[in-house]
């Protein structure tokens, strides 16, 4: 059931805002740049071959983030950065645009409310994914000052219209016959939205949308007046999410005998690294950049399988090597991500550092509320007895303060299974992974167990998801699946039988978990009636709840 925000939800945030001390104008601007499916080997300071010369730059005066975390796809590991929970604490399934539940709870405080309430103007561009139901769910509900969005997890780049194909691999137009389900579209809807209006005037140009959104954050930085408050913007683009469709002088800089696929995707990162550093030299041409704390981060990692279109002969494109599986499984290819730190705000002595510390997802929540200067405790939350945040303050580490970790522990998932969009029909059983220190511990029946390879893709149909080759059983009665992640960051060496009291112990602690999880359930009751709104929106995606 949806909850509205009352008036007494809106006190208890004014009360939480309240923490908030010091003038606004001396915190630094916050840049949180998220780069979509960007696979452990797609980037250039892991191999040569992917051109990201602007990332490697900012590197050079910021932290390399070794040991990153995030879920294994998509909306769960955008819900647990906005949240600062856990995933199995705030959601841990994608849903459609048209299932009241998609996303986090409307009663988690966002992270974009924190820091408007401390002064901060909050800007969002790009992908978005945390639900569209209700004008409570989207960014201007959540706290965003701004923002031009699209909604669902993928969307075609280049018309800016929803997805037909179930795994978003196909290109879409103005010709694109919408599937069985939206029959009574003549065409599929456009699914960009600006503030509290659709982006009509944003699509129909055949620009790519993450230039769209790179001539917007450009523009938002120029504007910026740092006497009304710091900036924080959340700027989550397309790139490198299939349909894998890069403007051709990126294309251009890949070798032509590279497998399509591959070279499309290695486009697509340059095309990111391009934005970044036109965000980048916005904000030091407007004297931002000495105040400024810039995350650089893949959701999850790279997509690794090939589509179920029988039609469409292609894949997603991506490499998590040296590292086990890719997006959607819970090897650490699909959840340790390519990311750095950079920006003025990081001390000189840290510049060029590999941090090795474990760093969750959730934990900028609480280190971006420690640099604003305000709780991170989420009253409101409290007050609807949902989880509290899990978040861990890691600027102390970041910063050089210490070289102990501060996490030991990360729980990646707990009772997750892999549900094909809208189908209602999961392709394994539940599965979980955890993290204690050395140790990686995962139970159930575990998806894309294989390793790539330094020049993957290079053949058709690779990484299919039904394909039972690619199943990895840790059956919990004989102990799961066991691996020291530090030794053998490839999963390699099953350490299982070796060591199956701490198995046991492990388990264990997963039982314990279990007691504490929350996901909403899936309610996708009014179908038709967010059909209707795009309707009325002329084709548009939007929300149709109050």
């Amino acid at each position: 059931m949806l909850i509205a925000i009352t008036s007494l939800t809106l006190f208890m945030i004014s009360v939480q805002a309240r923490s908030t001390t010091g003038n606004t104008t001396s915190r630094p601007n916050i840049i949180i740049f998220l780069a979509d499916d960007v696979g452990w080997n797609n980037v250039q300071w892991h191999n040569p071959d992917i051109k990201t010369p602007h990332s490697m730059n900012l590197l050079k005066e910021g932290i390399e983030l070794d040991r990153h975390y995030a879920f294994l796809y998509c909306s769960p590991s955008r819900s647990s950065l906005m949240t600062g929970r856990l995933p199995f604490h705030v959601q841990q399934f994608n849903r459609p645009n048209y299932d009241l539940n998609q996303g986090a709870h409307r009663n988690f405080t966002f992270i974009s409310r924190k820091l408007k309430s401390a002064g901060y103007q909050t800007h969002h561009l790009g992908k978005w994914h945390l639900g569209m139901s209700s004008w409570g769910h989207i960014p201007k509900g959540r706290g965003f000052d701004t923002s031009l969005a699209y909604f669902e997890g993928g969307e075609d780049p280049v018309s800016q219209r929803t997805c037909a194909d179930t795994m978003c691999f196909v290109p879409v137009n103005s010709s694109t016959k919408p599937p069985k389900e939206m029959k009574k579209f003549s065409s599929m809807p456009f699914d960009f939205w600006e503030d509290t209006h659709p982006a009509r005037s944003r699509v129909g140009s055949g620009q790519h949308s993450d230039f769209l959104f790179n001539d917007i954050a450009i523009k938002t930085v120029e504007d910026h007046d740092p006497s009304k408050g710091p900036m924080f913007m959340y700027y989550a683009g397309s790139s490198a999410h299939t349909p894998l469709e890069p403007p051709q002088r990126f294309l251009d800089l890949y070798p032509e005998d590279w497998y399509l696929d591959r070279r499309q995707y290695a486009a697509l990162c340059t095309m990111w690294d391009e934005v970044l550093f036109n965000l980048t030299s916005a904000l030091k041409s407007k004297g931002m950049w000495e105040n400024t704390i810039l995350l650089f981060s893949s959701d999850n990692g790279g997509p690794v399988y090939w589509s179920l279109d029988d039609d469409f002969p292609h894949g997603a494109g991506a490499n998590n090597w040296p590292l086990l599986g890719g997006k959607v499984s819970n090897w650490e290819g699909g959840v340790r991500v390519a990311s750095f730190l950079s920006g003025g705000l990081v001390p000189q002595k840290m510049y060029g550092r590999k941090l090795s510390a474990y760093i969750h997802f959730c934990d900028w929540y609480a280190t971006f509320c420690s640099l604003a200067g305000v709780d991170p405790e989420d009253k409101v939350a409290e007050m609807f007895n949902l989880p509290p945040i899990d978040s861990i303050n890691q600027w102390p580490i970041l910063s050089g303060e210490t070289n102990e970790p501060l996490r030991t522990e990360i729980p990646i998932s707990v009772d997750v299974q892999l549900e094909l969009k809208g189908a209602g029909k999961f392709l394994n059983p539940k599965s979980s992974a955890l993290i204690q220190g050395d140790m990686k511990y995962l139970e159930g029946i575990q998806v894309q167990t294989f390793h790539q390879g330094n020049n993957f893709p290079n053949s058709s149909r690779y990484g299919m998801l039904t394909d039972p080759l690619l199943f990895k059983r840790c059956p919990k009665p004989r102990g799961g699946c066991l691996f020291n992640i530090t030794a053998d960051p490839s999963e390699e060496i099953n350490l299982a039988e070796s060591f199956p009291e701490l198995c046991k112990k492990m388990s264990d602690r997963v039982n314990e978990l279990r007691k504490t999880a929350f996901q909403t359930k899936s309610d996708a009751s009014q179908r038709q009636e967010c059909y209707a709104q795009i309707r009325k929106n002329n084709n548009f995606f939007g929300p149709w709840l109050s």
